[in-house]
């Protein structure tokens, strides 16, 4: 994972436009993974559901940790918000809810 340059944090305040794209995943509390091309993500969780965690090198199933070493690129979705990331590259999304069910819905700036 890199860090966000100049221009993703540009993207990133841009409108969606005709490139940009929206999937889901529907997630439980066990482990769900999507692929993500490049781009400028907005994740938003109904507010309806309960809070999630995400990464983008490895599972959930642990996540948060109790004790010990954190997950280095490890997130959480809280219920109603909108979480923004970067991915420099296609990249593995790893999520779960923490408890019952709920959809996570990714809307993609493309990078330019």
């Amino acid at each position: 994972m890199s860090i966000a340059t100049p221009a993703d944090l540009r993207a990133a305040s841009h409108p969606f436009d005709a490139l940009t794209g929206l999937r889901t995943l529907d997630l439980t509390t066990s482990d769900a993974t999507i692929s993500l091309a490049a781009g400028v993500y907005e994740a938003f969780l109904p507010s309806a559901a309960a809070l999630a965690v995400a990464s983008l090198t490895g599972v959930t199933t642990a996540m948060p940790p109790a004790t010990g070493v954190a997950e280095v690129t490890g997130f959480m979705l809280p219920p109603g918000a909108v979480v923004t990331f970067v991915l420099a590259t296609t990249t593995t999304l790893h999520a779960r809810i923490t408890s019952a069910t709920g959809t996570l819905y990714l809307h993609r700036k493309a990078l330019s």
